[in-house]
């Protein structure tokens, strides 16, 4: 089975490197992220921290529909799995997303992570690198680049949502303050 690679980066103004890493599991950053990227519910299944390691188990239901090439290989109404995994003295966030997209046999998985380098200049890389593999004949790299294409789409959305987050000091205020 052949997998697609991506690779995409993004420099943000941030404090610190921690700040960044902080957002992607802050509650309030991701309502403001999900309502952008037109998410209807998140829900986290399960959350571990034990102060090394943070685990975060979502389901997450888009209100987009997909494609009627598509549509014949759902199991279901539109929703993935997520999971991500941050190791805090490594600093890494290992994401592991399972699409409901095909039927369990061909179920699509992407696997990545996402690291953070400090710049000269005080500003973060990120990097969100990795692999998605369908294994579905005919139809796999096609749905592997539509699945990659939906990454840089939302990818760049959240990247504007971090950094106004981060612009705010970390946290949002209500229009009327």
């Amino acid at each position: 089975i052949m997998a697609t690679q991506f690779h995409f980066e993004h420099v943000f103004r941030a404090a610190a490197i921690d700040d960044l890493f902080s957002a992607y599991f802050d509650p309030v950053h991701l309502r403001h992220q999900d309502q952008q990227l037109e998410i209807s519910e998140r829900l986290v299944i399960e959350q571990t921290d034990d102060g090394e390691t943070l685990r975060r188990t979502c389901k997450i239901t888009p209100r987009r529909q997909l494609p009627a090439i598509v549509r014949p290989f759902l199991a279901g109404p539109l929703h993935y799995l997520e999971t991500a995994t941050w190791r805090r003295a490594a600093r890494t966030i290992e994401v592991e997303i399972w699409p409901s997209l095909l039927r369990k046999k061909a179920r699509p998985t992407v696997t990545a992570m996402y690291r953070l380098s400090q710049l000269s200049d005080g500003g973060s890389t990120r990097s969100y690198e990795g692999q998605v593999c369908v294994d579905l004949p005919l139809f796999s790299t096609r749905i592997e680049h539509g699945i990659v294409a939906e990454l840089e789409r939302s990818l760049a959305v959240t990247a504007t949502c971090t950094q106004a987050f981060l612009d705010r000091g970390g946290r949002y205020v209500s229009a009327r303050a």
